[in-house]
């Protein structure tokens, strides 16, 4: 039992029993946002507001208990303990990942008609225990004007809740053991920078002289900030006030010929977002803004040259290939610990320290084995092919190992894949000719799961294990509670979906439709081995592969091979002139100031951040409350 001692290092019951009332709340708000009302998406971004809102009320009432009464007041590690079981539940209830599949439950049964055939179709191959089948359950599902609360309700919807529920809890611990055998390498090791770490750590610094009590600068950015946000959220409800404009499409002006290819390139300077920018490694911001207009280039000279190829350059596809090409070039550079790990794990031979692990590696080997092989028996056990089942498991974890990566050490406001994760490249290579009827259709669930992939668990659990090494937390407790999150977060967000479709009826209906139409066609129509798709794929690979090489023979040479993904990513074209102001004012300061200089306004930046989170999520609660919409402070 968690008792509150310096024995539990921050994650004592009290820090748990906070998060827990703050846990359903923030998953409710999630899935009424994003699937509901369509706004504010917190979960898009690599930074969740609605959790640093949260941690920002917490530590604001934790303020007079501290000078009144200290010995009752949090301490750094209660707070960040509190933080890390919010994004834990938050990143499952996440606009694409649990929210993705219950969309799907439903979907191959009601919206069956003679025009497309799914019954014929789909009826036979869609797993009964992971699914629903009775009409009356479904239509007051789908029309609302119901309440979930009934006997026939629960009782029908209690089995895939479940179900579902263990698979995800057992994703979620599956990649915190991958983590923990790298968690030494990149934290303390190669010490990367975990740029998306610095704004929870210093809001729960505990002296006085921290950002978050001592400096102007900080509270000169939230002003800043937080007064753009609120101006603009009047301006929104009452027309006659002024708004600033915070946007401005530049690629509306290109409608010639060669430029008309460049169809996704907006200006857009919303100060958080420079802030977010500022926060990441110079090199690695040049990179991501130089290589968008790379991306642009490509779109022009294909346009010129009269390349005739659907969707050139092929973006996504060459998006994948480079975080493959990331994964394996990461796994590559941390080889020797990890092999080492896995000796000592194995007993084979005691050349790794596993003492101030957040598990043994034994144990965290285990876990990983075992959790992957439940993982591949959950879809075998369904219908899938356990072949193809442990293939787009393999490829999963190598994207979201390069996502880890990329976090830890670029921290981007957002990463994602578009319309090109693991199970189409898995249709890319063999073609769905070779792939079963079954198997394709119980891998409805998983293309929504991964076509966007734009927040996943992996990277928050290193990112909390770096928070943890930072403030003294003891992670031997920690990560039980990062599961027990993860499991509740999926379980609340199920809940949420059941009680606002029975109120209202049809919440995220679409994204179910979505993937069992191209599932549809993959079957009635079906195709060969995608060659377009894998040349883009091996392109975007040995893209990262030379930059890698290059970049660790000539320490001059400029692109990170990092950006390349990041870059060409379909919502980046909102974040590059972020990227390159933040790039140009770090540079600026720099050069003229030095380290002294960079260090002194650094807290201006974080302060930007926060203050469009606290305003933006204020603005959000009150849409929800009101049943009216509000200004939405990030549109992306």
């Amino acid at each position: 039992m968690l008792k509150h001692s310096e024995d539990n290092r921050g994650v004592t019951f009290r820090a748990v029993l906070i998060a827990l009332f703050f846990l359903p709340v923030n998953v409710y708000l999630v899935v009424q946002w994003e699937t509901v009302w369509g706004t504010q998406y917190p979960t898009t971004m690599a930074i969740f507001f609605n959790a640093i809102f949260s941690l920002l009320l917490v530590v604001m009432l934790n303020v007079p208990l501290r000078r009144l009464l200290p010995n009752l007041a949090l301490r750094q590690k209660e707070l960040l303990t509190i933080y890390i079981i919010l994004i834990m539940a938050i990143t499952v209830s996440g606009h694409d990942f649990s929210q993705t599949i219950f969309c799907t439950l439903i979907t191959a049964h009601w919206f069956a008609t003679p025009e497309n055939d799914w019954s014929s179709i789909f009826w036979n191959y869609v797993p009964p225990k992971l699914t629903i089948n009775d009409d009356k359950v479904i239509r007051e599902f789908i029309e609302g004007e119901s309440s979930f609360y009934r006997t026939e309700y629960v009782a029908a919807w209690m089995q895939p809740l479940i179900l579902w529920s263990i698979y995800l809890t057992v994703l979620v611990f599956t990649m915190l053991c991958i983590t923990v055998f790298i968690r030494k390498q990149w934290i303390d090791r190669e010490k990367l920078s975990y740029p998306l770490v610095h704004l929870p750590f210093e809001m729960t610094v505990e002296t006085e002289g921290g950002l978050f009590f001592g400096n102007q600068l900080f509270w000169i950015g939230a002003l800043v900030a937080g007064g753009i946000c609120l101006l603009n959220g009047l301006g929104y409800i009452f027309p006659f006030v002024p708004s600033l404009t915070l946007s401005y499409k530049l690629s509306a002006h290109f409608t010639s010929p060669p430029l008309n290819a460049i169809t996704r390139m907006t200006m857009y300077w919303n100060p958080y977002a420079i802030g977010l920018a500022f926060l990441i490694p110079l090199d690695l911001l040049f990179s991501c803004w130089f290589l968008f207009i790379v991306w642009q280039i490509q779109r022009v000279v294909g346009a010129m040259m009269g390349i005739n190829v659907s969707g050139y350059p092929l973006p996504d596809q060459q998006i994948l290939g480079g975080y493959l090409g990331i994964s394996i070039v990461a796994i590559w550079l941390a080889r020797k610990p990890i092999t080492s790990a896995v000796r000592h794990a194995w007993q084979i031979k005691q050349e790794a320290d596993d003492r101030n692990e957040p598990m043994r590696y034994r144990t965290a080997l285990m876990g990983m084995i075992g959790g992957t092989i439940f993982l591949v028996g959950f879809f075998a056990w369904a219908g899938m092919s356990a072949s193809f089942a442990f293939s787009f498991f393999a490829v999963y974890f190598m994207i979201m190992f390069a996502f880890t990566r990329m976090r830890a050490e670029l921290g981007p406001p957002l990463q994602g894949i578009h319309y090109s994760g693991p199970l189409q490249l898995m249709v890319a290579m063999v073609g769905s000719r070779r792939l079963t009827r079954q198997t394709l259709t119980v891998a409805a669930p998983l293309w929504t799961a991964t076509k966007e992939l734009r927040n996943n668990p992996m990277p928050f659990t290193l990112e909390s294990f770096k928070l943890a090494d930072r403030s003294g937390i003891n992670t031997r407790h920690l990560w039980k509670m990062m599961v027990l999150a993860a499991f509740l977060g999926s379980v609340i967000t199920f809940w949420a979906f059941l009680q606002m479709n029975y109120r209202w009826g049809g919440v995220g209906a679409w994204r179910g439709v979505s993937a069992y139409t191209v599932i549809e066609r993959w079957i009635t129509h079906p195709i060969e081995a995608d060659i377009m798709f894998l040349v883009a794929t091996g392109f975007g690979f040995i893209f990262v592969l030379i930059n890698t090489i290059m970049r660790l023979r000539f320490l001059w040479w400029p692109i990170h091979p990092l950006g390349y993904p990041l870059a060409g990513y379909y919502h980046f074209d909102k974040l590059w002139l972020p990227f390159f102001l933040g790039w140009l004012i770090k540079l600026m300061i720099l050069r003229h100031g030095g380290i002294r200089a960079y260090r002194k306004v650094f807290p201006f930046f974080l302060g930007l951040v926060l203050g469009a989170f606290s305003i933006g999520s204020v603005w959000g609660i009150i849409g929800l409350v009101s049943g009216k919409p509000t200004y939405a402070f990030k549109d992306w």
